[in-house]
């Protein structure tokens, strides 16, 4: 049925998540393709100080079957055995103690073996699961497409792809399989104004779960390419059905801004019950918001998973989404989202929402990591089978514009180039600083938490500097993204750096 019970699940598991565990489970599959036979086991492991008891169970699922439902293609983690039965293996692990249970299984020729997965897990008397692990029987890498970082080999600088300029592309993709992925990444495009010059798929060893930098290629954009203009790159990652296509927005103007006040612009929405439409009732300012309800008598409708979507745009380094909104929604049970896409195939969750806040408030959230990508944002309504509110307004939605005079650029007072970037062991830092500024002149660095990782003493310019991946105290920081961020005086600039294995 329409809507969605996700939330207050979502919630639940949350909250679990955040209690310790007092086991560990490692796992271990050989399996047949031919006679489609295998044997799995789970090495449990409890890590509390007092013995453990429950029901070992393990249960096969297969992932991505085909299968139209609500606007589905295909579901996901179908159950289709449990062994040794559904009432599983009693097990009793002591304190700091390993035990091991294996089962036998046998794969349909129905089913795909290459999307099934086995899960482990120990269940207690209470119903209550406290650890579970899984495997693929194939080990079998499923590549993604994760995002881009791109710098510019000729053209004016400006961190944003325009007419006329050579463009370098860093491809990062993630590994949702359980195999691990080798490499072998390509791009095409058949596109009258973008052509591939070169490309260059990485040697990498991407673990389950992994991210990493698998291609990097080049691409000219031509000279009276039109702006703003989608060009759509098709990137293959070597194995079967491993294939992404992304956009990628050739402009001169960057970010994205609505009041709400000039009809639909390029909004669109989707899902099932959706009420979003503009409205006069209420307003952050001027006279017109976006409001998901009933015009009528101004209450939400049950079972809605109704979203409200911007058009694709670019996002500039050190920008930020800031939008304006108020709600009444059932709390716990009514929950809202702002989402963003870049091309990933799902959406990330920027900020949640739930229960009554009747004044307007702008929040704000950073959008570093998305520097120089094409994205789209979402607002995302979802409503149970009972109880409703007034709903969710949306107002003054605002990603900073950036305009660019074609075939100039944009004049800043401080910029950064890194290269390379990505990196593995060192990076160069060029900065530039043309205002008086020099003398309240910073660089850190900062992972994703915030935190302070590498700060640089600034003198004298130019300024030429080298960072070997290490933090304020000598110590290597782990693979990932990392922000780079040069203050002067009143302007500051940032730039999204990432670190490989």
């Amino acid at each position: 049925m329409p809507g969605t019970m996700y939330p207050i699940y979502r919630r639940w598991l949350t909250n679990r998540s955040a209690v310790s565990s007092p086991l560990l489970i490692r796992m271990f599959c050989v399996y047949d393709s031919v006679a489609n036979t295998g044997t799995v086991s789970a090495v449990i492991t409890n890590t509390s100080a007092a013995s453990v008891s429950g029901n070992a169970h393990f249960a096969v699922t297969e992932n991505k079957i085909p299968y139209s439902w609500y606007g589905l293609t295909t579901v996901e983690h179908v159950c289709r055995d449990m062994l040794p039965s559904g009432s599983g293996e009693a097990v009793t692990i002591p304190a700091g103690d390993s035990v091991t249970k294996t089962q036998n299984f046998t794969i349909n020729a129905s089913w795909n073996e290459n999307n099934i997965y086995i899960a482990s897990f120990v269940q207690g008397s209470t119903h209550e699961i406290y650890q579970a692990g899984q495997i693929g029987i194939m080990a079998k890498p499923d590549m993604d497409y994760y995002g881009v970082t791109f710098t510019e080999l000729s053209g004016n600088n400006n961190e944003v792809a325009q007419p006329g300029e050579d463009i370098r592309m860093y491809v990062s993709a993630k590994n949702n399989g359980a195999g691990v992925y080798t490499g072998g990444a390509s791009v095409s495009i058949t596109d009258p104004y973008v052509l591939v010059t070169s490309s260059n798929p990485q040697t990498v060893a991407i673990g389950a779960g992994d991210v990493d930098t698998v291609l990097i290629f080049d691409f000219s954009i031509a000279g009276n390419c039109p702006v703003p203009y989608t060009a759509q790159f098709l990137m293959n990652f070597g194995t079967p059905g491993d294939t992404n296509t992304t956009r990628f927005m050739i402009v001169n103007r960057t970010g994205f801004a609505d009041d709400m006040e000039s009809g639909v612009n390029g909004w669109t929405t989707a899902g099932y019950n959706i009420n979003w439409h503009q409205t006069t009732y209420k307003s952050h300012s001027a006279t017109h918001s976006w409001y998901s309800g009933v015009e009528s008598n101004h209450q939400y409708t049950i079972l809605n998973d109704a979203s409200l979507i911007t058009p694709y745009f670019v996002v500039t380094p050190d920008s930020s989404l800031k939008f304006w909104h108020q709600h009444a929604t059932e709390i716990d049970y009514d929950y809202m989202y702002s989402e963003i896409d870049n091309n990933r195939g799902w959406w990330q969750i920027l900020g949640i929402y739930n229960g009554s806040q009747s004044a307007w408030t702008q929040v704000s959230y950073p959008l570093a990591a998305f520097g120089g990508q094409t994205v789209r944002l979402r607002f995302r309504f979802i409503s149970d089978q009972s109880v409703n509110g007034e709903g969710w307004y949306v107002d003054d939605v605002m990603v900073p514009l950036t305009g660019i005079e074609e075939g100039t650029g944009q004049t800043r007072p401080v910029s950064l180039r890194i290269s390379p970037n990505p990196f593995r062991n060192q990076t160069d830092i060029q900065l530039q600083i043309t205002d008086n500024s020099e003398k309240n002149t910073s660089l850190n660095i900062y992972d994703v938490s915030g935190r302070l990782v590498k700060s640089f003493a600034l003198r004298t310019a130019p300024y030429a500097l080298r960072w070997d991946g290490t933090d304020l105290g000598g110590v290597p920081v782990p693979a990932g993204v990392y922000f780079v961020k040069l203050a002067a005086g009143e302007t500051s600039v940032t730039e999204k750096i990432l670190r490989l294995k």
